[in-house]
Formats: structure tokens, C-alpha cells, sequence
């Protein structure tokens, strides 16, 4: 630093708490030579709480209104985020009225974010060798094996040090702790059997006599030998995945279980990685026909003007090709690409094609990963930036994988750019990822395409007003018509009585035709649960949750009601609670109903159903999916989990089975997401065949169905801009949502009331309600929201500074603190 020794030194640095600003510490001599922006150090934070927190500035300035504490230790030799990182932080913070605190929670891996409440457990592949670890190191150890997990607070109990954050580091880098957050569902381990020669083939004269005995009188049993000697050459390997195993020898699970019987072999189980390197040959990417190549010519000459770039490319019409194309050309470079997808646990399809283009140079990074995993990705792009990538480096990760610590980015690809999923919601920052990556990419000098089939209002009006680049891609892939789309008169059919259960006797004989030809079909209802309510046929009284004001939705499998907001579990009442009648009915339909329709109705198809309450374990969603690929299951019943970037060969027919349901949503993206729904899941009908999609609504004349009725998304996209300018809202305004919390009801309705009082002084009829959401109860709390309509030609800065100011003012006034006051920038 060159100013050792001339005068004291402190550090602003970022805490992971909920408190706006930095704070600043004072920097002991030992120190001032190793402390840098990007590294953390321990700080005392409150009287007794400990942090390790992340520098951002280092400076000779004393604060003048409180005396500063010391920097207690640095754990870091090297920052544990780039540089431009912090930059992008503020950013974050200033535009979405974040606090540091928050961004810093909501981007560093919990084991890079260490406080006194921080639980420490033992890693789960910990093989208990002590030999590596130091006195204080192996006391911890220890105990974790003792307990199943410990604190900060307490390990600094046994180790009688005010400060064990360098011992939990160590031990952490080594792999024999694992950071944990009490608040967050631990990702379990996945573990898989593996075979291995078991005791009675332990050479290879045992081998053979084997063969001999089983040639004589076990015929399936020697498939399975002759299979795994067959993985294992090929492999050079001497274990062999199960499942692997009885999928190449055709055996079942029986015949298999009685070579574990006479050890021929045994099983051992390995924990594996969640998505697992491809150890195949790459393959190049394919040629691209002349409108892929078109679409590729005109998304570079938009990069060669500075442009985004937005790919508006139909449903099927090769996008993924184009996007491979341009992050190969990246790769060469060596530079960083990040690929970001709505919900990657719902695209492990697509990440297989990636990994057998890109290999090694891919990593994943989502949600579903352990902590250890997310930092093993973080500390790979950290050492990408200190050296030189060899061939690049690309990310393919959700929403969260904007707050990476990429320094060498080269091209952002936000596919389903309309998503809602890239808006976080809770808790801060309440950021857009699409949005953001547009700003990550303009301070990284780094190209940013957008592709999707229905593309969002805002980024389409900035295609067409020039501040994108658009290219368009409408001809499906190998010449593929768009599917046929027919809209069923539900009122007219009921009426005609050309209904059974839930299904017209149009989506019938379509079904019907579909399973004789040897066909998939995907139905769409976007409700789960067997039926949305229950309610009593005499008084109408309907069982509704203790803690949120919704109807508790009836789950046939359990036989339980559930809460959909909260959890909140009750069995099924066998009478009403209001007149005591026992005449209760299901009122509405679910997934699971029409699950149970189906199989009565086709009881030779094989039926399955992808939504929230199949799919809570990963394997879960990942089993589901294989059947269907494999052609184990003739029709899939989904939720908008169907809808995500799914690509089976054999789909040509997609029911939607409530059309209506998707549209009548009292607020102003209703249109906008019903049209994107309806669009999205059309599209998974006739990926290699013309496809066809009937959609069954009560209301036929919607204009949003005459739209999907003719694949018109121009037409649609101007006569909803018409509405969004008539009544303010974007692309035309801004917006930010003003989420009220209280316990009490009435006490909300009071400060509430006086809350817009106090923002109309300063924004005048810019202000909007209060309104109580369709959901007005969650979780206990009661919920109302105020809405700030802002013309586009006011600075936003100066408006959220006003903001920020008024609601200081409010939370100032003692009986109002009790009030939790979350702010939304750009809601969704």
C-alpha cells in the first residue's frame, strides 16, 4: 500500500445484514499490507455477534460520529470476489432500494459468509483421517462428531478463542466441515450403488469358473457378468453404476439380487455430483440451416453496433443450435460466457447437450446444489480470473448465477427471456436476473443475447424502438409446421353434453387418436392437488387455512387438505364445522383429479403427472422425465413445469384443459402470461410431426385466444401495448410496489391509510391504493399494497431518493415500527 506506519488505515466493509450503508473498522499495522478490496475480515458487529464481512474500500478517513472497533482477523490472502463484483453489487443496491447486506447474503455461497450463528457440520465425505488436521483443528472435529452440528458461537466456547473463524476456514478448505444455514432445507447428499466384484470373484480364475457354472444354468445371470466385464473394458474402470448395469444387460432387479447373494458381487455406495462432468467424446456443433445461419449473421452485426440482441425465434425453431454456435466462438476467445435458463432443475435436458458440446469447460450453478458445490464454482471462476482460461469457460446457471464472480465475460445468453422466474421475489434483493445481466454485461464490455418464443412487453418495445438489436427467427426446424391449434366451446359442450369429468369429447377422440398411433401427449392444467376446495352443498362454508386467507386444497393421495401459501396441513373433516351437515363437496379440479379421470378413461395408457407434489426430490422431476423420453408413459399431466424448454420427439397433441384460469387474474400481466403460457405449452406439440393443441375454454371470444388461435404474436403484442399506455404501465411507466406487513388488521388499515397520505405530499396521484392482494393473509400476516406509477421521464434516481426519504420519515413516528415495509422496484 505505501502508506505503512504514515497514518492509521480503516476498512469499509459490506455485512450480510439488512442494514443500509457500510461500516467502518479500524485497520491494525500488521495488516495494512495484506488487506484489499474483495477480501473479508472478522469484525465485531453489535456487542457480542461476530462476521466475517467483505471489504470494499480501504482509506485513511476516521468516521466523525462513532468510534470504530478493530478489524479482529483477515481470512483471505486473495479476494473472494472480483473486483468488478462490487461495482455490480452497488448497482444492485442502488436500483432495486437493496441493502449491501442483502446482496452480499443473496450472492456469496453461505460458506464464504460466516457469522456467529453460522451452523458447522461435519461433511458428509469426511473419512475421519485426523493426520491433517491441527489440535485446535481436530477438537472441532471432534465434537462435530459428538454433535450433530455446532455454531460459531459455541466451537469459540470449546476452543476458548473469541475468534474461531480461521479454525472453521481451515477446516472448511479441507472438506471436513460443511457451512450450513439453520433457515435453509439442507440439499442431501446423492448417493449412488455402485457393483463391484464381490468375495467370490476375486480373481481372475474365479471369473472364469463363474462363466462356466452360470453358461450351464443361469443364462440372465451371465448377461449381467458378460455386461459388467463389457463397462468395465470399455470404461477402464472397475466399478459400474447399477442402474447402468441392468439397463445394458436387460435383467430385472431379481436376477440381479441373486449374483449379490453369492457375492459374485457386491455393492458400494459413492456420493456423486448432481450434475456429472461428461466424459465423452465433444461433439462439433451442427451445421445450421440458411434461416439459423440468416439469425446468426444479424445477432453478430447487432454485438458489431453495441447492441443487445434480441432472438425472437417460434417455438422449435432451433435457437438452442445458434446459441451453441455463439459460445463456441466465446470459448476460442477465452472468454467467460454465463447461460441462463428460468429453472435449471427443469432443463437437465438441455444441460446433457451442452456437456457433450463443451465438456469439462461447463459448470453448472443452481439452486439445488449443496454449499460445497457452490463454492467449488465460485472458486473455479475465481482462479479463471487470476489466470489465463484455457479455451474459456462456460456457466450455465439460474437466476442467482448473475452474482458469479465472472471478470472475463464475453456473452450473456438469457434464454425464456419472458420468464418470471428471473425476478426474485423474497427476500431482498428483489432484482430482475435478465435485467441485471444486461447491466453486468455493459461494465464487462460483454455481448447480451435474449431469446425466447413470447417475448416480455418491455424487452420487445426496447426491440422495436432500437434500443436492441431484433432478429427473428419464424420457420421451425427442418421445415416443421406450426401445430394446429383448435379452441373448444366448453359452455357449448357441457350444454350439448359432450362432456365426461373434466375433458370435452373433442380432447377425447384427439387422445384417443394419439395413443392407437403410438403417440405422446402432454395435458396442461395449472392448478395441482385433487380438487382447489372443499365445500359444504348447504351452507357453502369451504375449510380454510389458520394462518393465510385461501381454501385449503384437497391432496386424494394424503387424503389430507393443504395450505398452498403456508404448509399448513389438516385431515380431511367428515362434517361441516359451520351447520354440521356431512353432504361436502370438491368444488374445481387439479392435477391429481385429472390424473384420476384419465386412467378411467384410458385404462391401457400409462399416465403421469409433473407437478410440485411429484417432483420434491430432484430425482423425482428427473424420473418422470426419463420415462417420458423413454416412451414409458403415453400421456404427461402438468402444471407450468411442462411448459419449460422441454423437447420430446414424440408429443403431437397438448391439451390445455382451463384456458380461462391462466387469463382471469385481476392484474395488468394477466393477458401477457396467459398468451406466454398458452404459447409456450403449444409449443411442445410436433417437435418432428405437425402437432396439434386443443384448448378448451369457457370463454371463447377472449382476444388473448384469438391471438394463440393464430400464432400472432405481433398482433397481440400492439393491442396489449394499446391497453399498457392507456392506463400506465410499462413499457410506458415505472413501476415500484410498496408490500405492507402487519399482524393486526386493523392497525395495518390505520398505517396504511397514513402511509399514503405521507407518499402523496411528495408524489401526488403517482400514488395508488392501498389495495389488499388476492391473497390478503399469508402466514399470519396480513397484506396490503401501494403502487407508485412513474412517467419515464422523471430520473430514478432522484424518485427513489425521495422514496427512501419519505418512508425514513414515516418509520421515524415510534407506533409505526411495527409495520414491515418491503419495496419492490419493476414487480412483476
Amino acid at each position: 500500500m505505501g502508506m505503512s506506519g504514515l497514518s492509521p488505515r480503516f476498512v469499509d466493509v459490506i455485512l450480510p445484514v439488512p442494514l443500509p450503508g457500510t461500516f467502518t473498522y479500524s485497520l491494525p499495522l500488521e495488516w495494512e499490507d495484506q488487506v484489499i478490496p474483495g477480501v473479508r475480515v472478522v469484525v465485531q458487529f453489535g456487542s457480542h455477534k461476530v462476521f466475517a464481512a467483505v471489504v470494499k474500500s480501504v482509506h485513511g478517513t476516521a468516521p466523525s460520529t462513532y468510534a470504530v472497533k478493530p478489524v479482529l482477523d483477515v481470512l483471505d490472502p486473495q479476494p473472494v470476489l472480483a473486483l468488478r463484483q462490487l461495482d455490480f453489487w452497488s448497482w444492485i443496491s442502488d436500483y432495486y432500494l437493496s441493502t449491501p447486506g442483502e446482496v452480499m447474503a443473496a450472492a456469496l455461497p453461505v460458506a464464504l459468509r460466516l457469522q456467529s450463528e453460522t451452523r458447522i457440520s461435519l461433511h458428509p465425505d469426511y473419512n475421519g483421517d485426523h493426520s491433517v488436521l491441527t489440535d485446535r483443528e481436530y477438537l472441532v472435529a471432534e465434537a462435530l462428531e459428538i454433535q450433530e452440528s455446532l455454531t460459531l458461537k459455541e466451537i469459540g466456547t470449546i476452543l476458548h478463542l473469541k475468534n474461531p473463524m480461521p479454525v472453521v476456514r481451515n477446516l472448511l478448505s479441507k472438506g471436513v466441515a460443511a457451512a450450513q444455514e439453520e433457515v435453509e432445507e439442507r440439499v442431501k447428499p446423492r448417493f449412488v450403488d455402485f457393483v463391484v466384484f464381490g468375495k467370490a470373484c476375486s480373481s481372475e480364475q474365479q471369473i472364469g469358473e463363474w462363466m462356466s457354472r452360470l453358461e450351464k444354468r443361469a443364462a440372465r445371470q451371465l448377461d449381467v457378468l458378460l455386461a459388467f466385464l463389457q463397462i468395465c473394458r470399455e470404461e477402464d474402470a472397475k466399478e459400474v453404476e447399477k442402474g447402468v448395469l441392468l439397463k445394458r444387460s436387460g435383467v430385472s432387479s431379481t436376477v440381479f439380487s441373486a449374483l449379490l447373494k453369492q457375492e459374485v458381487f457386491e455393492i458400494i455406495k459413492r456420493r456423486v455430483d448432481r450434475v456429472r462432468p461428461y466424459e465423452g467424446p465433444l461433439i462439433q456443433p451442427v451445421e445450421l440451416n440458411p434461416y439459423q445461419e440468416q439469425a446468426l449473421l444479424g445477432i453478430r452485426q447487432g454485438f458489431a453496433e453495441g447492441k443487445v440482441v434480441m432472438l425472437h425465434g417460434v417455438t422449435s425453431s432451433g435457437k438452442t443450435e445458434v446459441y451453441i454456435h455463439l459460445i463456441a466462438e466465446a470459448l476460442r476467445e477465452g472468454k467467460q460466457v454465463l447461460y441462463l435458463l428460468p429453472e435449471i432443475a427443469l432443463t437437465m435436458q438441455l444441460i446433457g447437450r451442452l456437456q457433450k458440446h463443451f465438456g469439462g469447460r461447463m459448470l453448472v450453478y443452481h439452486s439445488r446444489f449443496n454449499e460445497q458445490e457452490r463454492v467449488e464454482v465460485w472458486n473455479r471462476l475465481l482462479d479463471d480470473n487470476l489466470n489465463t482460461i484455457q479455451g474459456g469457460r462456460l456457466v450455465v446457471g439460474a437466476r442467482s448465477s448473475v452474482l458469479l464472480p465472472f471478470d472475463k465475460l464475453g456473452l450473456i445468453i438469457v434464454d425464456e427471456e419472458h420468464d418470471s422466474s428471473y425476478k426474485q421475489v423474497d427476500p431482498g434483493p428483489r432484482y430482475n436476473a435478465r435485467d441485471a445481466a444486461v447491466v453486468l454485461a455493459a461494465k464487462q464490455d460483454a455481448r447480451v443475447l435474449l431469446g425466447t418464443a413470447t417475448p416480455s412487453m418491455e424487452s420487445y418495445f426496447n426491440a422495436l424502438s432500437g434500443k436492441y438489436a431484433l432478429v427473428t427467427l419464424d420457420k421451425r426446424h427442418a421445415g416443421l409446421e406450426m401445430p394446429l391449434v383448435r379452441i373448444v366451446d366448453m359452455k357449448d359442450a357441457r350444454k350439448r353434453k359432450q362432456v365426461q369429468g373434466h375433458f370435452s369429447q373433442a380432447l377425447l377422440e384427439e387422445l384417443r387418436l394419439n395413443l392407437e398411433a403410438g403417440k405422446q401427449s402432454i395435458l396442461f392444467q395449472n392448478r395441482r392437488g385433487f380438487a382447489p376446495s372443499l365445500e359444504c352443498n348447504l351452507c357453502s362454508w369451504s375449510p380454510r387455512c389458520v394462518n393465510c386467507d385461501v381454501s385449503l386444497t384437497y391432496h386424494k393421495k394424503n387424503h389430507e387438505l393443504r395450505c398452498h401459501y403456508c404448509g399448513y396441513v389438516q385431515s380431511m373433516p367428515q362434517r361441516c364445522a359451520a351447520c354440521g351437515d356431512q353432504d361436502l363437496r370438491m368444488r374445481g379440479y387439479g392435477t391429481e383429479r385429472i390424473e384420476e379421470e384419465l386412467t378411467l378413461l384410458f385404462p391401457e395408457a400409462k399416465v403421469a403427472r409433473l407437478d410440485y407434489d411429484t417432483t420434491r426430490s430432484k430425482s423425482g422431476y428427473q424420473n418422470i422425465i426419463s420415462s417420458f423420453e423413454e416412451g414409458a408413459v403415453d400421456i404427461l399431466i402438468g402444471t407450468q413445469m411442462v411448459t419449460k424448454g422441454l423437447d420430446f420427439d414424440k408429443v403431437s397433441l397438448v391439451g390445455i384443459l382451463n384456458a380461462d384460469a391462466l387469463m382471469g387474474f385481476p392484474e395488468f400481466r394477466a393477458h401477457e402470461r396467459g398468451f406466454q403460457l398458452l404459447a409456450q405449452v403449444s409449443g411442445r406439440a410436433g417437435r418432428r410431426d405437425q402437432g396439434h393443441v386443443v384448448v378448451q375454454s369457457y370463454n371463447i371470444h377472449h382476444p388473448v385466444l384469438s391471438y394463440v388461435l393464430k400464432h400472432d404474436f405481433q398482433g397481440f403484442y400492439f393491442h396489449e401495448l394499446n391497453e399498457r399506455h392507456r392506463f400506465h404501465y410499462p413499457p410506458y411507466y415505472r413501476l415500484i410496489e410498496i408490500r405492507l406487513k402487519h399482524k393486526d388488521e386493523r392497525q395495518i388499515e390505520r398505517m396504511a391509510a397514513q402511509l399514503i397520505i405521507s407518499l402523496k405530499k411528495t408524489f401526488g396521484n403517482r400514488v395508488l391504493g392501498p389495495t389488499s392482494p388476492y391473497v390478503s393473509r399469508v402466514r399470519n400476516y396480513h397484506l396490503r399494497h401501494l403502487m407508485i406509477k412513474i412517467e419515464k421521464t422523471l430520473v430514478m434516481g432522484d424518485v427513489k431518493k425521495r422514496l427512501m426519504s419519505a418512508l425514513e420519515d414515516y418509520r421515524k413516528i415510534p407506533e409505526n415500527r411495527s409495520l414491515i415495509v418491503l419495496v419492490d422496484v419493476d414487480p412483476l
